[in-house]
């Protein structure tokens, strides 16, 4: 697993004052999390892949339908619990699976903590 790759360049025509959000302050780094389903109580391990101010990419071991919401609490810094929306999924390798989550109702001191996290990140990989 590797910590590299901080930012996506933005595809061509966009401009680099943030037209596409989808690009700015992405960090591509595994980090742990427990995903919870709030319905259920059920809980089961996955892996942030890469993460933004509005979204994630995670692997997960269970499928999430699209459209369910789940609670997202990272094992490591920034130590963010946040809520997401599943907004589509992939399957990955072996029985395990890609799963695009749109961060929703998180607070502003939740957004600031992330996006801290993010531009320290992106300082110390040297981007």
């Amino acid at each position: 697993m590797t910590e590299g790759e901080p930012n996506k360049p933005a595809p061509e025509g966009e401009a680099e004052n943030g037209s596409d959000k989808r690009f700015a302050l992405r960090l591509r780094k595994y980090i742990d999390v427990v995903v919870e389903d709030p319905l259920s109580s059920m809980l089961f391990r996955g892996a942030i892949a890469d993460i933004s101010p509005t979204g994630m990419r995670v692997i997960a071991d269970q499928y999430l339908p699209v459209g369910t919401k789940y609670k997202f609490t990272m094992k490591r810094n920034p130590f963010l619990s946040l809520r997401g929306e599943v907004r589509w999924i992939r399957a990955f390798q072996g029985e395990t699976y890609q799963v695009g989550v749109l961060i929703v109702n998180a607070t502003e001191d939740e957004r600031k903590r992330l996006v801290n996290f993010l531009e320290l990140e992106h300082r110390r990989l040297g981007s």
